[in-house]
């Protein structure tokens, strides 16, 4: 690979590989063809503007992928005071607004995880307290039927 069109095929498959995805996976979350998608890492040809839209969302640093300069990741949006929450998010929606804000800046595999793990543990609370309060009616009812 040389020049520039080897330098992006180069940077392109170097991020897809720092997302931990295959060339498969990486073509179904973009939606470019897999062909398509090995010819650009291949330095065959270069990607449009189209496939360029689409690989940016996958949160890669635009200037890094065509000119090498700057972080691989693309930086953090600048923080703005959030809008109001939606009512139907309940008392939780600025931290839940706030953890959605921060997985967005992660890769999604990572973010996945997470959230993974804080609905594991969520579910493990409400089982926990549904049990407690199980128990209370049963211990209540034994007390009253004795």
């Amino acid at each position: 690979m040389t020049g520039t069109k080897g330098q992006i095929g180069a940077r392109l498959r170097a991020w897809r590989e720092g997302l931990g995805l295959t060339q498969a996976q990486m073509a179904q979350r973009t939606g470019i063809p897999l062909g398509v998608l090995k010819k650009y890492e291949q330095a065959v040809s270069v990607p449009g503007g189209e496939a360029l839209a689409a690989i940016a969302r996958t949160g890669v640093n635009m200037t890094w992928l065509l000119t090498g300069d700057g972080d691989m990741w693309a930086a953090k949006p600048q923080e703005t005071a959030p809008a109001d929450p939606p009512p139907e998010l309940g008392r939780h929606a600025r931290r839940l607004q706030a953890i959605a804000r921060l997985l967005d800046a992660l890769p999604p595999d990572r973010a996945d995880a997470i959230l993974t793990e804080l609905l594991s543990r969520a579910q493990d609370t409400a089982d926990a307290i549904a049990l407690r309060r199980e128990l209370t009616e049963l211990r209540a009812a034994l007390r009253s039927a004795s």
